[in-house]
């Protein structure tokens, strides 16, 4: 089902390359008119755990000042036994589910909600975290970015801190396949230099927050599922700029994130799989001239980095709580 709107001329030219790619023209009595089709997407979010923040990330995305005809929400639920599959339908009845009988881990559920959506025709799937919160204008805005060109493949918004709302927290990475690292763009000045830049061209984005073309999933499938979760959104990001899609982020589109929520529980889990889907992304993507740098870098550099950052961290961690256990004790 299409939601439908009349707009009048005269359009301004700016929009005008955006609009005759979702807008029908009609003219009536020596009157041009415009109907507009808007194209339908599914917002899919895994959940393992999260109730609470599932349920704010619902209550975000209920606000989104798009059509309700044309964004349906799914929820791909990974064996939570903390009441999130309950919690759902008590407050959100009109949110599909789909209860996974055991944790398939995050790549494997979001890929179950990509299959959903390309069943059920969609023009966009957006991949969303269940710790994120998103201002009312942001698919929109995302939506029509992504029409402005069939090149225009993944689209994100500005990602802000969550604790800290006017901080922003991630506009995309520039990947250096010799060592490994993803160099955090900044703001101003590695994009968004320009007063009028609208768009920005980058190598990855943050997977917290993508709307994805459904024809991109047919040109190059869907997440590689051999990482599980961490560097998955590199891998495609990649994949499908090799395929020729640009891979974007709008300056005005914000949604706001906690930061792994979930995995912040896992210190040392965390270093693993992100030392392990690293090395796993420079075999699969990586030319061999860079392999030769990359491997002695990841032993000597990389290892070394994420095992004193993992111990520490968790050090810290542990010791923070157990201060808190004693400060509540008296």
């Amino acid at each position: 089902m299409h939601f439908t709107t009349i707009l009048f001329l005269p359009l301004r030219n700016a929009r005008r390359k955006v609009l005759n790619s979702i807008m029908t023209k009609k003219i009536m009595y020596g009157i041009t008119l415009y109907t507009m089709d808007l194209p339908s997407v599914l917002i899919a979010i895994v959940n393992w755990n999260g109730k609470n923040d599932l349920l704010e990330c619902l209550a975000s995305i209920m606000k989104l000042n798009y059509p309700k005809d044309n964004c349906k929400i799914l929820v791909i639920d990974n064996k939570s036994n903390d009441g999130s599959q309950a919690a759902v339908s008590l407050y959100y009845p009109e949110v599909s589910l789909i209860e996974n009988e055991r944790n398939l881990g995050y790549v494997r559920a979001v890929n179950q909600g990509i299959a959903y959506g390309i069943d059920r025709g969609v023009d966009y799937i957006w991949v969303f975290n269940n710790d994120v919160a998103v201002e009312e204008d942001s698919l929109k805005r995302l939506i029509e970015v992504g029409q402005q060109d069939e090149n225009i493949g993944v689209i994100a918004p500005v990602v802000y801190s969550y604790s800290n709302p006017e901080t922003i927290d991630n506009i995309g990475y520039k990947i250096n396949f010799w060592t490994g690292r993803l160099k955090k763009l900044k703001y101003g000045r590695d994009i968004f230099r320009n007063k009028g830049d609208e768009i920005a061209n980058v190598d990855s984005i943050l997977g917290c927050s993508n709307l994805i073309k459904t024809s991109v999933f047919k040109k190059i499938g869907s997440f590689q599922t051999l990482y599980g979760v961490y560097f998955e959104e590199t891998d495609f990001n990649v994949r499908a700029a090799q395929k020729g899609f640009r891979v974007v982020v709008v300056k005005e589109a914000r949604v706001w994130h906690k930061n792994a929520s979930t995995m912040n529980k896992f210190i040392f889990r965390r270093a693993y799989l992100l030392l392990r889907n690293l090395f796993l992304f420079e075999l699969l993507n990586a030319k061999l001239m860079h392999l030769s740098v990359f491997i002695p870098y990841y032993f000597f550099v990389h290892i070394p980095y994420f095992l004193l950052r993992g111990g520490v961290y968790g050090l810290l961690v542990k010791l923070t709580e157990r201060k808190r256990k004693q400060q509540n004790n008296f």
